[in-house]
């Protein structure tokens, strides 16, 4: 899957085979190529006008929760020919896929290979469901149901194209493999009937140290620079964070002698929300883990990467939920004592200045700070990402 968020967890994966001798051949489009080749792949560009950030970007925005499904479906018709022309030209001895990325499991499965699903999350089963209040469950139905008959149709479609034996089972998403490694901490994951003895949790891949910093330019370096209690903020790289939120954390943040970053994402011009308080710096994006490591709260919509990384660097969290998924994460996490979550944003209502300032005063607590430093310790395994090697290099024998 083209989206940051989904190839940055494998990385570190990528680097341990190539570096053991394997060769591995990495799909995706060209935004991701310099990061791909940096970690010792292969680099083979999807053909254009099939998928890619751009377009997994408007579905998550959209609301729908189907949205992305019907753009998955629909570019696997052309993906899957692309993927088995490439597997007969390179003939691989096994395929690895993202759990959303229908495309390498149809191809994978329709060349006899043996099967590597990648996880970014964890699985969300009925009794996650059962958490959500009634406003939140009736908020993600409306979104979706003008994109049923689009998912239906496509569905069908590619069903005529290609043998249905080389699919999925029902559910189709997330997709297991022979082999299932979760980039996340057991910790995290609910029981769930799908957990098998194929599934394996690792925890994030590399350790705090183990990837090279990226050096803060001047003005962020300078802005960081003193000893000031200090709030990172970004909503992440998918989700279009309203103007209006954005305007609740100036309005918060100028009076409170905090220092606040603030990474806005592509959706939002950084001009766009006028001029921000002098305690204020607001960047389109940032490097986030050096950012991370420089601050003492991180305002997130809690996207699993963005949580870890925070937890990594034993940075307590106010999550900002924009879909079901992260609602849980954060809640998750909330109930290690390492997080504070702000369910409203979830139904669209806005988050007022008043509840921001006491959800970022609460994180700043010093048993906050503790247990995301305790949870970073106990989730971060150094040795994760030779265990995820060994486990492929044993399902190829």
């Amino acid at each position: 899957m083209p989206a940051a968020r989904h190839i940055n967890p494998t990385l570190p994966l990528v680097a341990e085979l190539t570096g053991r001798g394997s060769r591995v051949i990495y799909c995706a489009t060209e935004q991701f190529r310099e990061r791909i080749e940096r970690a010792g792949a292969h680099f083979v560009a999807y053909p254009s006008d099939t998928i890619d950030a751009e377009a997994i970007a408007t579905g998550t925005q959209s609301g729908s929760s189907v949205a992305i499904v019907r753009t998955i479906l629909r570019a696997s018709r052309t993906l899957v020919p692309f993927v088995l022309e490439l597997i007969r030209r390179e003939a691989p001895e096994a395929i690895m896929y993202d759990s959303n990325a229908l495309w390498g499991r149809i191809a994978g499965a329709g060349a006899h290979l043996p099967k590597v699903s990648f996880m970014t999350t964890f699985f969300v089963g009925t009794d996650g469901y059962r958490r959500l209040q009634g406003r939140e469950m009736l908020s993600t139905i409306p979104p979706m149901l003008p994109d049923l008959p689009a998912v239906l149709l496509e569905r069908r479609r590619l069903g005529r194209r290609f043998d249905k034996s080389w699919f999925p089972p029902s559910p189709m998403f997330p997709m297991r493999g022979d082999l299932t490694l979760f980039g996340v901490p057991r910790a995290l994951q609910a029981p769930d009937s799908r957990i098998d003895a194929s599934c394996h949790f690792l925890g994030p891949l590399a350790s705090p140290g183990s990837t090279a910093e990226v050096e803060l330019d001047e003005e962020l370096n300078g802005f960081l620079s003193d000893d000031r209690p200090s709030v990172y903020v970004s909503l992440g790289t998918l989700h279009r964070g309203s103007e209006a939120f954005f305007r609740t954390c100036f309005s918060v943040f100028a009076t409170s002698g905090v220092r606040a970053v603030i990474a806005c994402g592509p959706g939002v011009d950084p001009d766009d929300l006028g001029t921000p308080p002098q305690n204020v710096l607001v960047r389109t994006s940032v490097p986030q883990t050096s950012v991370l490591r420089r601050v003492n709260v991180f305002i997130s919509h809690g996207g699993m990467n963005s949580v870890l990384e925070s937890l990594s660097c034993g940075v307590p969290l106010v999550v900002v939920p924009q879909q079901i998924e992260q609602l849980l994460i954060g809640l998750a996490v909330e109930e290690r004592g390492a997080a504070v979550v702000l369910r409203r944003g979830l139904t669209g209502r806005g988050i007022t200045d008043t509840e921001l300032a006491a959800a970022v005063e609460r994180a700043s607590l010093d048993e906050h700070c503790r247990a995301a430093a305790d949870l970073g310790n106990e989730f971060v395994d150094p040795g994760a990402a030779a265990e995820a090697a060994d486990l492929i290099e044993e399902l190829i024998g």
